[in-house]
This record gives structure tokens, C-alpha cells and sequence, in this order.
């Protein structure tokens, strides 16, 4: 939505999307009936506990605490399951071939366009919300809740409504067949519903050592800030890799989605570091480092699936400068830049992780901040660094390894292709030995627990830990290896990489005087 200033107010005009899908939205049955429908069971549950209580000779002094328990779920359901497929399924059928919409024949720009759905479907929300409210506040009359949990309980199951329908906009871009979306749409479907039940959860905690007294307290604003703070960074990516998602292949999707990744990675180390010396433990950091190095993993299979191949729209934003041009090689698309920044990211984490683990970074910051020097830090293992290393490279490896078999072999299939032998490779890998085993009648649980070198998931299933350095060894040699098969290819493409020079505007030629 254009925001209106004090220049262009009398020009300003709603974003066109929530417009067409709000009158969409009221010519439709879906919302109307949903609407009925939940207002019917809200009032049909509040009468129901009414009458209930009508015949009981003592009064339930707890009345409006068990309404509540009874609301919130229904709101739930309706927040983070049904609005969210409403909002998703309309833009699944819009990005379907033979549906042309506004998304193929529109001159909107790509974040206006998701952004006008997200829109829509908060509008939908909030008028469940609105809805709902009253039947909420009018539980704090029959007693048993406060408003103040009334409230937050509310406004967290909003958030947690508005994240849900982000991330059902995500995986509607997703460019896949509509039986390969049902497929990923299931299991994200059954998270969705598993929030219910961690809503409620937290809904019965809440209610029972009371919101009211803690408000002004660090031990509630803490984690809700922390939490807060992580929904806010997926909400962003989430948002940021749909508009990538349904932008053209020319444009230079990357660059939002990689620098905004690199700004949070800076963003959630602070945090971390700050949590791990506020509790004398580097619990936080190694969590923070599983985090990072999951993200990466997937990041390496994205990189290696976006091709080689770059726009002139694309090149001719390439900057000519020679420093600002070796910067920008990281961030814009291609296989070989998001290849070079995944890794240059990974071993930023993994380094900071020896530091802190094995350097004693935690002790020297407490000891700097509070002046206690010598202050202990826990530590939960010494092969975290090990474990998380070896994960890295061998997904490292096996990208290498498809990018390797797509370019030499598959040059004609898309470059997705590639990503697809990246995730390939190592479940082959994993299963073909155990097959063996099996067929000659050696497979055992003992077998499993035994050292399988390449294999990603038996760096989880080690009975001896210290086999996790065998581990980080074969993954070192495996990259050596990658890296050897694409050096000439990474080196042509990074030569490829500079801008494309506009052709020259050739000045109206002038007629000879008669």
C-alpha cells in the first residue's frame, strides 16, 4: 500500500489487491459462512456452560476460566488453520498455468502483490478477532481469568494467526505442482494444528500463575521480547522469500533474502552471546550455532539450484567498481555467489563457535562486563564445534558433488536439478551400505551405531563420540574433492561476473543542406 505523504496525498490509492480480494472475500460464501458458523458455536458454548452451571447448587467460582479454555482453541482452529488456507488456496489457484489473474497479466510490482494478500488476509482476521473479543471479556465477569491474560493471550494468538498466514503465503508460491504442494501443505497443515494445542498449553500456564502480577516484571517481558524478536526475523524472511518466489527469473531475487539473512545473523549472535553471559552458559550460542548451520545446509541446496546463467537485467546493475563489484558478487543471484556466501557465512559461524567454546570468548566478555574475572561458563560439550562442522561439510560436499553431476551429465535439465541430487546423494548414500548389510544378514543396531563415513546421519547415531573427528575428516576430504571438480567452473564464473555495457544511443544523423 502506497502510504500517503504530504505530497502525493491527494494521488494516494489503495493497494488494488486487498481491494480486489476483500470484494472477493464479501461475494463469497467461504468467510460469510465461516463467520456464522463461528459465531454459532461461541454462542452455543457460552449457553451450554450457562446452563450447566444452572444446575449445580455450588457455584463454579472458576466459570469463566473453563469458557476461556473452551474459546481460545475454537479461535485458535479458525487463526492458524482455516484463514490461512483460505488466503493460501486462493493464491495457489491464481498461480496455477491456466488461471490467468492478475499475477501474469498485472503491472504490480511483486511485494505489492504479496503484500496485498497479507493485507487481506490480517483484515480477516482482525475481523475474527473483533468478533471474538466480547465472548472473551465477558469470561472475566463469570470469574476465574483477568483481563490482562485475557489480553495477552489474545494478542499472541494474533501474532501467532498473522505468521501462520505469511507462511501459507510462502508455500503457495512455491513453484511446484499443485499434487507436490499438497504433499509439503500436509505436514505444514499439521503444524499449524499442533499450535492449537501449544496455544492452549500455554494458555493454561498463564492462567494458572497469572499474567497481571508479572507485567512489570523482566521474567515475563524477557522471553516474550526473545520470542518476539525470533518471530519477527522468520516473519520478515518468510515474507521477503515469497516476493522472491513470484518475482521474474530476471530480476536479482537473492539480494533482499541474502542480505536480509546476513543482517539477522548478526541480529540473533548478539542476542545469543548476550543470553549466554546473562546465564553463564553457552547453551544459548550452541543453539544459536544448530540454528545457523540448519539454515545454511538449506541454503547450500538453494544456491546450487539457481544456475548459472544471468540477466542482462540483472548485469546491468552490476556495479564497476572493483570492490563494491567483489561485494556484490556474494549477494546477487547465481550458483556461484550464493555458494561463495553460504560458505563464507558457515565458517564465520563455525569459527565464532570454536571461539566461544574452546577460546573462552564467554569468560572474557562477563569477566569485561561485570568485572568478575575468572567467572565460570558452562559448557554442554567439546564436540558441538566437531558435529556441527562435519554436518556443514559434508552438505557442502554433496552440493558440490550435484552441482558437479547437473553441469557434466544433466546440462539440460533445469538447475534445480542439482539441488535434487544435493539431497540425493547422501540419502543414497545412507541407505545403499545398510542395504547390503541387511541382504547379507549383518544389520544390527550395533551396525548403525558403528562408524559410517558419509554418512550425514550417523554423525547423530555414533555409539562412540569420539568418531565424530573420523567424520569431520572424510568431510573435509569430500569438500577437497568438490572443490577440485568446479574450480574452473567457479573461476569462469567468476570472470562472467561483470556489468553488461549499455549500447550506445546514436545521436538523429543530420541532412546535408540541398
Amino acid at each position: 500500500m502506497n502510504l500517503p505523504t504530504l505530497t502525493n496525498w491527494r494521488t494516494w490509492e489503495p493497494n488494488p489487491i486487498v481491494v480486489k480480494e476483500l470484494r472477493q472475500a464479501v461475494r463469497s460464501w467461504a468467510i460469510t459462512g465461516m463467520m456464522l458458523a463461528f459465531l454459532t458455536i461461541l454462542f452455543f458454548v457460552t449457553v451450554g456452560f450457562l446452563l450447566g452451571q444452572s444446575f449445580n447448587v455450588n457455584p463454579n467460582q472458576a466459570l469463566g476460566r473453563d469458557i476461556f479454555q473452551v474459546f481460545l482453541p475454537i479461535l485458535s482452529v479458525v487463526g492458524f488453520f482455516f484463514i490461512p488456507i483460505y488466503v493460501g488456496g486462493r493464491l495457489t489457484a491464481e498461480r496455477q498455468e491456466g488461471n490467468v489473474d492478475m499475477l501474469y497479466i498485472t503491472t504490480l510490482s511483486p511485494a505489492r502483490i504479496i503484500r496485498g494478500k497479507l493485507f487481506c488476509g490480517i483484515y480477516i482476521l482482525v475481523l475474527f478477532f473483533s468478533v471474538v473479543a466480547p465472548f472473551m471479556v465477558f469470561t472475566n465477569l463469570l470469574r476465574g481469568i483477568d483481563l490482562p491474560t485475557v489480553f495477552v493471550l489474545l494478542t499472541i494468538a494474533f501474532l501467532l494467526s498473522v505468521l501462520s498466514l505469511q507462511a501459507a503465503i510462502f508455500l503457495s508460491c512455491l513453484p511446484a505442482s499443485k499434487g507436490l504442494k499438497i504433499l509439503v501443505g500436509v505436514p505444514a497443515g499439521i503444524f499449524m494444528m499442533s499450535l492449537v494445542g501449544m496455544m492452549t498449553a500455554m494458555s493454561v500456564d498463564m492462567m494458572r500463575e497469572g499474567i497481571g502480577s508479572r507485567l512489570g516484571t523482566w521474567t515475563f517481558w524477557g522471553p516474550t521480547l526473545s520470542a518476539l524478536f525470533i518471530g519477527l526475523l522468520l516473519f520478515g524472511f518468510l515474507h521477503l522469500a515469497a516476493i522472491a518466489l513470484i518475482s521474474p527469473a530476471s530480476a536479482n531475487r537473492a539480494l533482499p533474502l541474502r542480505a536480509y539473512t546476513t543482517v539477522a545473523w548478526l541480529l540473533t549472535l548478539v542476542v545469543a552471546i548476550g543470553l549466554a553471559v546473562e546465564n553463564s552458559s553457552a547453551e544459548p550460542v550452541g543453539i544459536w550455532a544448530g540454528l545457523v548451520t540448519a539454515a545454511m545446509i538449506l541454503a547450500l541446496v538453494i544456491s546450487v539450484s539457481e544456475g548459472d546463467d544471468q540477466s542482462i537485467r540483472i548485469r546491468r546493475t552490476i556495479p564497476t567498481n572493483s570492490l563494491k563489484r567483489a561485494g556484490a558478487f556474494f549477494f546477487y543471484s547465481g550458483s556461484a555467489g550464493g555458494l561463495a556466501w553460504t560458505v563464507l557465512l558457515g565458517l564465520a559461524t563455525l569459527l565464532l563457535n570454536i571461539v566461544v567454546f574452546e577460546g573462552g570468548l564467554l569468560e572474557s566478555v562477563t569477566g569485561h562486563w561485570t568485572g568478575m574475572t575468572g567467572r565460570h561458563i558452562y559448557h554442554p560439550s567439546d564436540e558441538i564445534t566437531v558435529t556441527f562442522s562435519s554436518l556443514f561439510l559434508y552438505a557442502l560436499a554433496y552440493s558440490l558433488f550435484g552441482l558437479f553431476i547437473h553441469r557434466r551429465f544433466q546440462r539440460h535439465r533445469a538447475p534445480i536439478f542439482a539441488g535434487l541430487c544435493s539431497v540425493a546423494l547422501p540419502a543414497l548414500w545412507a541407505i545403499v551400505p545398510n542395504l547390503v548389510l541387511f541382504f547379507v544378514n549383518q544389520l544390527s543396531w550395533d551396525a548403525l551405531q558403528e562408524r559410517q563415513l558419509g554418512n550425514v546421519f550417523n554423525v547423530f547415531a555414533l555409539k562412540d563420540h569420539s568418531f565424530v573427528f573420523d567424520h569431520f575428516f572424510c568431510a573435509v576430504f569430500l569438500v577437497a574433492i568438490g572443490a577440485a571438480l568446479n574450480l574452473r567452473w567457479f573461476h569462469r564464473q567468476l570472470l562472467a561476473f561483470q556489468p553488461a555495457a549499455r549500447p550506445a544511443v546514436k545521436s538523429p544523423s543530420t541532412f546535408p543542406e540541398q
